[in-house]
């Protein structure tokens, strides 16, 4: 499921704590990048359909 309107356009990197822009279009389980760092980040989703950024190594 894409990320939906009503969430941000951001989400925090958990290596450098700096705001990933995201698109709205990406799915969880897809791999962005960190601008700031260039980390390789997962987009990840809980239960409670609340996203995040997990390392992707």
């Amino acid at each position: 499921m894409p990320l939906k309107a009503s969430y941000n356009d951001y989400l925090t990197c958990p290596m450098c704590d700096v705001e990933v822009p995201l698109s709205g279009d990406e799915r969880p389980g897809e791999q962005v990048f960190c601008p700031y760092c260039q980390t390789p980040l997962a987009l990840r989703r809980t239960k409670t359909d609340e996203y995040y950024l997990e390392e992707d190594y």
